[in-house]
């Protein structure tokens, strides 16, 4: 079963890490793959492996910290595939220090990469994408900005709070052009951003490989995700915490997703149960995952 069949896809940072995860999870599932990043031999790499699958692939390696870059991938896109049908912004960078000892220039290239290169992307993107009658618009946030609130990491939150912001207000802007915006919240993936953050003093917790966090892009990016998912919100860390507690319920056997919210009623915390209500057709995809592709 290929959810994706004939979709054509953009996955920003799509070299390594969640963006490789991602646009190798699309390309299986049918769909085809524009990918870009900074490294070049990296990209080569995902390129290679997306076109096992049968698929047509792009990749050019761009710098998208400079704007004038991002506008220019949009350009070569559209000369490969003639529509957007799910545009993933997900390329993105951190850092681990004191607002006082972070440069300013470093601050603004963050913010260039983490927040303005989706914006415009999406602002390249979007015309098209309605001209074809819809599409789905993937941001990658982080649980650090939005859920939690440390210090050292200043300017990689405030950059993935205005991600989370955006999204939420362009769905609002544009969904009755049948586009749907939503947004993952990452915790602990292991990344090169997590071993960059270990080296410089961050103490991490047990970080989820990113090929566990991409059923839930394949989920918001295919027909599964009904209006119910329009401006959603998804934070993988606490649904990584509820599905153990679902697989050790249900084991092997068949059952009812609603009888199963029924059943851990008073069993999980207000937070995750709430989280559970709310999603319950994303909660059976990915109890199911495995049977259904």
């Amino acid at each position: 079963m290929k959810l994706l069949e004939g979709k054509y896809a953009l996955v920003t940072g799509g070299g390594r890490g969640i963006g490789r995860a991602v646009a190798l999870e699309f390309a299986k599932n049918g769909a085809h793959v524009a990918i870009t990043a900074l490294e070049k031999n990296e990209l080569d790499q995902t390129h290679k492996e997306i076109e096992n699958y049968g698929v047509k692939c792009i990749s050019f390696p761009t710098d998208l910290t400079v704007l004038e870059n991002v506008k220019e991938f949009a350009k070569k896109y559209f000369k490969n595939f003639n529509r957007c049908d799910i545009l993933v912004n997900n390329a993105g960078m951190t850092h681990y220090s004191t607002m006082i000892d972070f440069p300013i220039e470093k601050a603004q290239k963050l913010f260039n990469l983490n927040f303005m290169a989706s914006y415009v992307m999406t602002k390249q993107i979007l015309p098209k994408m309605i001209e074809h009658g819809g599409g789905k618009i993937i941001m990658t946030s982080s649980v650090q900005g939005n859920i939690y609130f440390s210090g050292y990491k200043v300017a990689y939150s405030a950059s993935k709070a205005a991600l989370t912001a955006m999204a939420k207000c362009l769905q609002a802007e544009v969904g009755h052009n049948n586009i749907q915006v939503s947004v993952i919240l990452p915790g602990a993936i292991q990344t090169k951003l997590i071993e960059d953050m270990e080296e410089l003093g961050q103490t991490s917790f047990k970080a989820d490989p990113p090929e566990t966090i991409s059923p839930i892009y394949l989920f918001l990016a295919s027909n599964l995700a009904g209006r119910r998912y329009n401006g959603k919100v998804i934070n993988q860390q606490l649904l990584f915490e509820l599905l153990p507690e679902l697989q050790k319920q249900i084991g092997e056997a068949d059952y009812a997703i609603k009888k199963l919210l029924k059943l851990m009623k008073g069993k999980l915390s207000t937070q995750i149960n709430d989280l559970f209500r709310k999603n319950l057709e994303l909660v059976d995809f990915l109890l199911k995952y495995k049977k259904l592709i």
